[in-house]
Protein backbone atom coordinates (compact mmCIF):
# COMPACT_ATOMS: atom_id res chain seq x y z
CA UNK A 1 0.00 0.00 0.00
CA UNK A 2 1.26 3.44 -0.77
CA UNK A 3 2.54 5.70 1.82
CA UNK A 4 0.47 8.56 0.94
CA UNK A 5 2.12 10.74 3.89
CA UNK A 6 5.63 9.77 2.72
CA UNK A 7 4.53 11.14 -0.76
CA UNK A 8 3.05 14.48 0.21
CA UNK A 9 6.30 15.52 2.55
CA UNK A 10 8.13 14.49 -0.52
CA UNK A 11 6.08 16.94 -2.21
CA UNK A 12 6.93 19.91 -0.20
CA UNK A 13 10.63 18.49 0.20
CA UNK A 14 11.03 19.56 -3.97
CA UNK A 15 9.19 22.61 -2.97
CA UNK A 16 11.75 23.62 -0.08
CA UNK A 17 14.85 22.40 -2.72
CA UNK A 18 13.72 24.71 -5.19
CA UNK A 19 13.51 27.30 -2.93
CA UNK A 20 16.91 27.04 -1.31
CA UNK A 21 18.33 26.49 -4.78
CA UNK A 22 16.92 29.68 -5.57
CA UNK A 23 18.69 31.71 -2.79
CA UNK A 24 22.30 30.05 -3.39
CA UNK A 25 21.12 30.92 -7.35
CA UNK A 26 21.42 34.35 -5.75
CA UNK A 27 23.84 34.62 -3.89
CA UNK A 28 26.28 33.26 -6.50
CA UNK A 29 25.39 36.33 -8.71
CA UNK A 30 29.38 37.65 -7.55
CA UNK A 31 30.88 34.73 -9.25
CA UNK A 32 33.68 35.82 -12.21
CA UNK A 33 33.33 34.67 -15.30
CA UNK A 34 36.20 31.81 -16.37
CA UNK A 35 38.01 33.81 -18.57
CA UNK A 36 38.53 36.30 -15.78
CA UNK A 37 42.12 37.09 -14.75
CA UNK A 38 43.45 35.27 -12.17
CA UNK A 39 43.96 38.23 -9.56
CA UNK A 40 40.21 39.92 -10.91
CA UNK A 41 38.80 35.94 -10.12
CA UNK A 42 40.66 36.27 -6.53
CA UNK A 43 39.43 39.48 -6.01
CA UNK A 44 35.94 39.62 -7.10
CA UNK A 45 35.86 36.32 -4.92
CA UNK A 46 37.25 37.91 -1.77
CA UNK A 47 34.76 40.98 -2.14
CA UNK A 48 31.84 38.59 -1.77
CA UNK A 49 33.53 35.89 -0.16
CA UNK A 50 30.72 35.16 2.82
CA UNK A 51 27.52 35.06 0.26
CA UNK A 52 29.75 32.59 -1.69
CA UNK A 53 30.50 30.17 1.30
CA UNK A 54 27.22 29.79 2.30
CA UNK A 55 25.34 29.74 -1.10
CA UNK A 56 28.41 26.56 -0.67
CA UNK A 57 26.63 25.50 2.43
CA UNK A 58 23.19 25.62 0.97
CA UNK A 59 24.19 22.39 -1.20
CA UNK A 60 23.55 20.16 2.60
CA UNK A 61 20.51 21.43 3.03
CA UNK A 62 19.97 21.05 -0.69
CA UNK A 63 20.96 17.80 -1.48
CA UNK A 64 18.58 16.41 2.02
CA UNK A 65 15.46 17.76 0.91
CA UNK A 66 16.25 16.45 -3.05
CA UNK A 67 17.12 12.85 -1.63
CA UNK A 68 13.66 12.70 0.35
CA UNK A 69 12.30 14.00 -2.64
CA UNK A 70 13.54 10.94 -4.66
CA UNK A 71 12.27 8.40 -2.28
CA UNK A 72 8.53 9.76 -2.82
CA UNK A 73 9.34 10.34 -6.31
CA UNK A 74 10.17 6.74 -6.49
CA UNK A 75 7.16 5.31 -4.14
CA UNK A 76 5.33 7.36 -6.39
CA UNK A 77 5.57 6.08 -9.58
CA UNK A 78 6.59 2.35 -8.70
CA UNK A 79 3.11 2.40 -7.25
CA UNK A 80 1.49 3.07 -11.02
CA UNK A 81 -0.98 0.63 -12.15
CA UNK A 82 0.74 -1.68 -14.81
CA UNK A 83 4.25 -3.61 -14.68
CA UNK A 84 7.13 -1.46 -14.34
CA UNK A 85 10.43 -1.29 -16.28
CA UNK A 86 12.38 0.07 -13.99
CA UNK A 87 12.21 3.62 -14.97
CA UNK A 88 11.82 4.82 -11.18
CA UNK A 89 14.85 3.37 -10.25
CA UNK A 90 16.55 4.99 -13.26
CA UNK A 91 14.69 7.76 -12.10
CA UNK A 92 16.08 6.89 -8.86
CA UNK A 93 19.93 6.29 -10.02
CA UNK A 94 20.12 9.72 -11.82
CA UNK A 95 19.14 11.89 -9.36
CA UNK A 96 22.00 10.76 -7.05
CA UNK A 97 24.18 10.97 -9.27
CA UNK A 98 23.05 14.37 -9.38
CA UNK A 99 23.68 14.84 -5.89
CA UNK A 100 26.65 13.47 -5.85
CA UNK A 101 27.90 15.80 -8.85
CA UNK A 102 26.82 18.90 -6.91
CA UNK A 103 28.43 17.73 -3.99
CA UNK A 104 31.92 17.40 -6.27
CA UNK A 105 31.49 20.39 -7.80
CA UNK A 106 30.55 22.57 -4.56
CA UNK A 107 33.41 20.94 -2.96
CA UNK A 108 35.88 22.65 -6.22
CA UNK A 109 33.88 25.71 -5.15
CA UNK A 110 34.76 25.70 -1.13
CA UNK A 111 38.54 25.20 -2.04
CA UNK A 112 38.64 28.59 -4.34
CA UNK A 113 36.78 30.70 -2.31
CA UNK A 114 38.10 29.63 1.18
CA UNK A 115 42.35 31.14 0.68
CA UNK A 116 43.20 34.58 0.79
CA UNK A 117 43.38 36.59 -2.79
CA UNK A 118 47.15 35.74 -2.82
CA UNK A 119 46.91 32.23 -2.09
CA UNK A 120 44.06 32.38 -5.49
CA UNK A 121 46.44 33.66 -7.77
CA UNK A 122 49.82 31.82 -6.85
CA UNK A 123 48.57 28.45 -5.79
CA UNK A 124 46.36 28.35 -9.32
CA UNK A 125 43.25 27.76 -7.62
CA UNK A 126 41.84 29.18 -10.73
CA UNK A 127 41.73 26.16 -12.30
CA UNK A 128 40.26 24.60 -9.45
CA UNK A 129 37.28 27.58 -9.94
CA UNK A 130 36.86 26.80 -13.51
CA UNK A 131 36.52 23.02 -13.07
CA UNK A 132 33.85 23.92 -10.40
CA UNK A 133 32.02 26.19 -13.32
CA UNK A 134 32.22 23.15 -15.94
CA UNK A 135 31.09 20.58 -13.45
CA UNK A 136 28.45 22.46 -12.83
CA UNK A 137 27.02 23.47 -15.95
CA UNK A 138 28.14 21.27 -19.36
CA UNK A 139 27.41 17.95 -18.84
CA UNK A 140 26.60 17.89 -15.85
CA UNK A 141 23.26 18.83 -16.75
CA UNK A 142 23.76 15.26 -18.40
CA UNK A 143 22.50 13.21 -15.04
CA UNK A 144 19.28 15.91 -15.13
CA UNK A 145 18.39 14.17 -18.35
CA UNK A 146 18.27 11.31 -18.00
CA UNK A 147 16.57 11.50 -14.45
CA UNK A 148 13.62 14.11 -16.22
CA UNK A 149 13.41 11.87 -19.33
CA UNK A 150 12.81 8.70 -17.19
CA UNK A 151 10.41 10.09 -14.30
CA UNK A 152 8.50 11.46 -17.44
CA UNK A 153 8.49 8.11 -19.12
CA UNK A 154 7.19 6.82 -16.41
CA UNK A 155 4.63 9.09 -16.37
CA UNK A 156 3.41 8.71 -19.15
CA UNK A 157 3.33 4.87 -19.48
CA UNK A 158 1.44 4.21 -16.79
CA UNK A 159 -0.54 7.54 -16.49
CA UNK A 160 0.85 7.84 -12.79
CA UNK A 161 0.35 11.76 -13.25
CA UNK A 162 -1.61 14.17 -15.59
CA UNK A 163 -0.36 13.75 -18.97
CA UNK A 164 0.23 17.71 -19.09
CA UNK A 165 3.18 17.20 -16.83
CA UNK A 166 4.71 13.70 -18.62
CA UNK A 167 4.61 16.13 -20.87
CA UNK A 168 6.62 19.11 -19.60
CA UNK A 169 9.15 16.47 -18.25
CA UNK A 170 10.05 15.19 -21.66
CA UNK A 171 10.03 19.25 -22.49
CA UNK A 172 12.67 20.14 -19.42
CA UNK A 173 14.85 17.15 -20.29
CA UNK A 174 15.36 18.30 -23.93
CA UNK A 175 16.02 21.47 -22.24
CA UNK A 176 19.12 19.70 -20.01
CA UNK A 177 20.14 17.69 -23.24
CA UNK A 178 20.70 21.09 -24.48
CA UNK A 179 22.25 22.60 -21.77
CA UNK A 180 25.41 19.44 -22.17
CA UNK A 181 26.09 21.28 -25.42
CA UNK A 182 27.53 24.06 -23.92
CA UNK A 183 30.89 22.48 -24.11
CA UNK A 184 31.19 22.83 -27.77
CA UNK A 185 30.95 26.38 -27.55
CA UNK A 186 34.35 27.64 -26.52
CA UNK A 187 34.28 31.45 -26.80
CA UNK A 188 33.26 32.60 -23.41
CA UNK A 189 31.24 35.80 -24.95
CA UNK A 190 29.02 33.08 -26.46
CA UNK A 191 25.34 32.99 -24.78
CA UNK A 192 25.61 29.11 -25.10
CA UNK A 193 29.59 29.03 -23.21
CA UNK A 194 29.55 26.98 -19.48
CA UNK A 195 28.91 29.70 -16.75
CA UNK A 196 27.00 32.01 -19.38
CA UNK A 197 23.03 32.17 -19.16
CA UNK A 198 21.87 29.89 -22.31
CA UNK A 199 22.70 26.36 -20.15
CA UNK A 200 20.36 27.84 -16.89
CA UNK A 201 17.66 28.95 -18.82
CA UNK A 202 17.37 25.58 -21.20
CA UNK A 203 18.78 23.59 -19.04
CA UNK A 204 18.16 24.94 -15.14
CA UNK A 205 14.63 26.59 -15.20
CA UNK A 206 12.64 23.91 -17.17
CA UNK A 207 13.86 21.69 -14.48
CA UNK A 208 12.82 23.70 -11.47
CA UNK A 209 8.75 24.30 -13.12
CA UNK A 210 8.73 20.70 -13.64
CA UNK A 211 9.93 19.45 -9.78
CA UNK A 212 7.70 22.18 -8.66
CA UNK A 213 4.66 21.02 -10.73
CA UNK A 214 5.46 17.81 -9.37
CA UNK A 215 5.96 18.82 -5.81
CA UNK A 216 2.56 19.95 -6.11
CA UNK A 217 1.07 16.74 -7.81
CA UNK A 218 2.74 15.01 -4.94
CA UNK A 219 1.22 17.05 -2.03
CA UNK A 220 -2.16 16.90 -3.75
CA UNK A 221 -1.99 13.26 -4.42
CA UNK A 222 -5.04 11.45 -3.51
CA UNK A 223 -3.97 7.38 -4.89
CA UNK A 224 -2.94 6.42 -1.26
CA UNK A 225 -6.33 7.63 0.42
CA UNK A 226 -8.25 5.94 -2.15
CA UNK A 227 -6.24 2.78 -1.86
CA UNK A 228 -6.63 3.01 1.91
CA UNK A 229 -10.29 3.43 1.71
CA UNK A 230 -10.99 0.95 -0.96
CA UNK A 231 -8.96 -1.62 1.77
CA UNK A 232 -11.22 0.02 4.65
CA UNK A 233 -14.51 -0.96 3.35
CA UNK A 234 -13.67 -4.30 2.24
Amino acid sequence: MENVHAERSAGWSVLCYVAVLVVATMLNNGLPPVDEKATNTALLIDSHRFALLFSAWLTFPAVAFFLWFLVGLRSYLSHAPGRQEGLPTLALMAGVLMTALSLFAVSLETVALYVSPDTFSKNGLEAIYNTFIFTQGGLGYAPVAIFLFACALSMRRHESAPSWLAALGYLAALGAAVATLSIFFTSTDSFMAPGQLGPGIFGAIPAAIWLVATGVTLIQSKRGVALSSTSAAS
